[in-house]
């Protein structure tokens, strides 16, 4: 081997392990919600793309992992995306300032053009949206490789297992803030946070993104012989997670965590009947009895009874619910947002401007409480599409390889696949009422099951 190969394989094994690196950090650096958190992780994806891009400079044609004949597709939409969205950032006709809630005009270079309407929160957004493409190209050509696609499995789990153990452990300890930071001298008490994230619902979302995998390394290490330590540690972190999920306040998080559940139990049913035979009476038995138990004294320790009781007053508030008047605004703004929209990530700066006369009274407006109306009021109909093409194409793509009978792939291929078609559509659905794809963390953990779902297409064979 050449030393040009030898550091072709040195950045590939590298671009790897920083897409393991950024599993682990996003969550855990508050969720990846703050300006530091997105910035940091940035650094992290474009080091990974860097790397990946040495490494197809590196290797010889034939060792290269390249764009198969079925990912030109997700390749062409992603380029019309990048395509699209750069040339409405750049082209800005505005710029929000944030003190006096005013858009001030730029001199942009197509006057009359279709232009953002806020020029820093679009170039902010576009950044993210690249080094997002490329980490889901990266997991594409990764994915190929069983081992990799392990590794990538068990850095889902540990990571969420990490988040939801942080959660209940603030939980059972009655933190008054993320990290068990006290409050500041006047500072109202949040009662939303959940592990790393201020919001609930964000947080219901990153569990039920990471529920199916942990779930499925349990049930493949408790189907066939493995070392007994690995056995009890997805045991263990399949046990926090169920109980994180239902300890959340998130109500929709619950509500998806239980379609998430029924439809694995369809899944493992299937596997269970054929492998039970290899587990033993009294093996099964005392796992049975060891998980209920930690069940039982986890359920005590994180309030779980206080969360559930949400659901009493789901009637009285749920008709009640400002994001309701707020997708009504979004609804009646459609027509003026037109084929190009408002500017990648413009929503905060221009919704002031949808919403007179549309009965909301003041306050500020981060996100829309549905992805896909925010998509469409910033990328317009035409943007939207793309998105959709390249969201739903992918779950097409998980579709087609699960359901053909030509795919002669590894078990851990197939069943994770499945997987993460399961987590892809709860966390679409979630999307529906709720903003987890304006979530840097979130959005990495949906571009990763997006890259195994699109890369299904080009697996090798089984050697």
């Amino acid at each position: 081997m050449s030393w040009r190969e030898s550091l072709g394989h040195m950045a590939r094994e590298a671009a790897g392990w920083l897409l393991v690196l950024a599993l682990f950090y996003s969550p855990w650096d508050e969720g990846g919600t703050t300006g530091r958190a997105i910035h940091n992780l940035n650094w992290i994806l474009g080091a990974m793309f860097c790397l990946w891009i040495g490494q197809r400079l590196l290797l010889p044609n034939e060792k290269r992992n390249g764009i198969t004949k079925s990912g030109r597709f997700p390749a062409v939409i992603s380029g019309l995306i990048l395509l699209f969205g750069w040339a409405m950032a750049l082209n800005a006709h505005s710029i929000a300032d944030a003190d006096y809630s005013v858009l001030l005009p730029l001199r942009s270079v197509w006057p009359n053009g279709p232009g953002s309407s806020d020029f820093s929160l679009s170039v902010a957004l576009m950044t993210r949206v690249t080094l997002g493409l490329g980490c889901l190209f990266v997991v594409t050509q990764l994915s190929r490789d069983s081992r990799w696609l392990l590794r990538i499995w068990w850095a889902i789990g540990l990571a969420g297992g990490s988040i939801a153990l942080l959660g209940l452990l603030q939980k059972a300890t009655g933190a008054p803030m993320i990290l068990w930071r006290p409050l500041y001298e006047g500072e109202a008490p949040v009662t939303t946070f959940f592990a790393t994230y201020y919001y609930h619902g964000n947080a219901g979302a990153f569990l039920n993104l990471i529920l199916p995998a942990v779930l499925g390394l349990a049930f493949r290490y408790l189907t066939r012989p493995c070392h007994p330590a690995v056995r009890a540690l997805w045991v263990t972190v399949s046990l926090l997670v169920l109980v994180a999920v239902f300890s959340d306040t998130s109500r929709m998080g619950q509500f998806i965590a239980v379609l998430i559940l029924l439809a694995l139990f369809f899944v493992f049913a299937t596997g269970m009947s054929r492998r039970v035979r290899h587990l033993e009476l009294r093996t099964v038995a005392i796992a049975l009895l060891v998980s209920l138990l930690a069940l039982w004294a986890v359920t005590q320790a994180s309030h779980l009874d206080q969360s559930l009781g949400r659901w009493d007053s789901f009637r009285s508030t749920w008709t009640r619910d400002a994001r309701w008047t707020v997708d009504k605004v979004a609804i009646a703004a459609l027509p003026r947002a037109g084929a190009a929209g408002f500017g990648p990530g413009s929503f905060s700066a221009i919704f002031p401007y949808l919403r007179n006369g549309g009965g909301l009274e003041e306050g500020k407006w981060i996100f829309l409480h549905d992805d896909y109306l925010q998509t469409l009021l910033e990328w317009g109909w035409f943007g939207g599409a793309l998105w959709g093409a390249i969201f739903f194409g992918g779950m097409v793509c998980a579709i087609a390889g699960l359901t053909s009978k030509g795919r002669d792939w590894y078990p851990r291929q197939r069943f994770l696949l499945l997987l993460a078609l399961v987590a892809f559509c709860g966390v679409a659905l979630h999307a529906a009422v709720d903003f987890p794809l304006q979530i840097s963390s979130i959005e990495l953990y949906v571009a990763t099951y997006l890259g195994i779902c699109w890369g299904s297409a080009g697996w090798p064979r089984k050697q």
